[in-house]
């Protein structure tokens, strides 16, 4: 009886030291366009978990052109090989602590007109479905910390018609995050300073998953 006590009693301290070690641990995942990959923000992100010793596993491999490309690579659990290990993005999502998507502003920019904003009204409308069944679709899977990253001027021309069409978008972008559980990272004023923007991403980010 006493060796299985002590079997026992060693087990439960192995385990509680692992759970001590990794309670804190964040498993960080980011899906992003080619956008969000120039800005290079997980990057600077990796560097201020890891500075602060809570950085489990990081993955940004899975990104794509499309909100489109990015719902059908969840659906069809698109599956990737880095380093000789096969990375299936479902279980992936399944084991983020912290999620982040970038993604649209890609084909927002590609399609963005600065003269005709009704033109560019039409095109986010169309946006904003893909978006929805792509949350829907990611709800299913991630169940950590969530974080959707906006969308921005990806011109250097600015007028108020401008300013209200992003304006309009951010609440609306804004409302459904919120329905959904998720964090959301309004752009637009971040972008307009251009003051170190991929730093001032990643501190943002970090400080609403430690203030969630």
């Amino acid at each position: 009886m006493k060796k299985i006590a002590f079997i026992i009693t060693t087990l439960l301290c192995i385990y509680l030291i692992y759970v001590e070690l990794y309670k804190n641990k964040i498993n960080y995942v980011s899906i992003n366009d080619s956008y969000g990959i120039k800005l290079n923000y997980n990057e600077y992100l990796k560097k201020i978990i890891t500075n602060d010793k809570r950085l489990g596993t990081y993955n940004i491999s899975f990104s794509n052109s499309t909100i489109y490309n990015v719902y059908q690579d969840v659906v069809n659990n698109r599956t990737l090989r880095v380093d000789n290990n096969d990375y299936y993005l479902k279980k992936v999502l399944r084991e983020s602590d912290l999620l982040v998507i970038n993604v649209g502003m890609e084909e927002l920019a590609l399609n963005f007109d600065k003269y005709n904003i009704d033109r560019n009204g039409t095109y986010f409308d169309k946006m904003y479905t893909d978006i929805e069944y792509l949350i829907q679709e990611i709800k299913k899977y991630a169940y950590g910390k969530i974080v959707f990253i906006g969308y921005y001027n990806p011109t250097n021309y600015y007028d108020s018609k401008i300013d209200e069409f992003f304006y309009k978008i951010n609440v609306k972008l804004s409302k459904l995050m919120n329905l959904s559980n998720i964090l959301y990272l309004d752009m637009y004023k971040l972008a307009k300073e251009n003051n170190n923007i991929s730093y001032n991403i990643a501190t943002n980010i970090y400080a609403m998953y430690n203030n969630y």
